[in-house]
């Protein structure tokens, strides 16, 4: 079994406190006209199984569970799941209070697609993770991730204000709605949250390209898929 990623426990527990908020949050971003849901669904393959790494509340495991017969979404906070199996449980989807390093083919099998959304750069270093998470691929399968870009430099002063600025702007243009905007701000400028930035490794566009075309050899980068993310997306051989 591999280990769980650096500071697993610690990060759990920041997102715990922030769930709810969190939560709130992503679902006021779901609400604009042309949410990432549309991209997934236009762009991610059918199949069988797909594994939501890093699911958080679910909010993008229940499109994964439209396109593919069994979906399993894990995450390390348990809060999280408890939300997602509230409000998002599907019957073809299966939570799990798990972290993705805790995974093996060998006990968990290989999925069609695994897909992550805003947390590798939580797990760890990249020439560690990405591996692993290709791992989880079946033959023929798909790995896609999406990552925020590192455009703020964390220890410089006003560096936490300065991205909170930033998501509110990305609410507002998104949603054009000013509440929105003020429940970014909330998320963002909370203590937990500036604890988690601080534990995270944001990549540059360089760095991201780099390491991720080192890791995943004929990895192709898709731009502008949705406001200060980056997308990788890796096909594996098949057999």
């Amino acid at each position: 079994m591999s280990s769980p990623e650096p500071n697993a426990l610690t990060l759990a527990d920041l997102y715990d406190g922030v769930a709810e908020l969190y939560d709130e949050c992503s679902a006021a971003l779901d609400s604009a006209q042309a949410p990432f849901g549309a991209w997934m669904a236009d762009n991610l393959p059918r199949g069988k199984r797909a594994l939501d790494v890093g699911c958080g509340a679910g909010r993008h495991t229940t499109t994964l569970a439209e396109l593919f017969d069994e979906v399993v979404g894990t995450d390390p906070a348990p809060t999280m799941i408890e939300i997602a199996r509230r409000d998002r449980a599907r019957p073809n989807v299966t939570y799990e209070v798990r972290g993705a390093l805790d995974m093996t083919p060998e006990r968990d099998g290989r999925f069609d697609l695994v897909f992550a959304f805003s947390c590798v750069f939580l797990m760890g270093e990249t020439r560690q993770v990405l591996p692993h998470l290709a791992s989880l691929v079946a033959p023929g399968g798909t790995l896609v991730i999406s990552d925020p870009e590192n455009m703020v430099d964390p220890d410089r002063p006003g560096a936490q204000a300065d991205l909170a600025f930033r998501f509110a702007r990305v609410a507002w243009d998104v949603t054009g709605r000013l509440e929105n905007s003020i429940k970014a701000l909330n998320l963002f400028m909370h203590e937990n949250w500036g604890q988690i930035t601080e534990l995270s490794t944001k990549l540059t566009r360089e760095q991201f390209r780099r390491e991720y075309a080192a890791a995943l050899p004929g990895v192709e980068f898709i731009d502008d898929v949705w406001p200060g993310m980056q997308t990788a997306r890796w096909h594996k051989p098949a057999a």
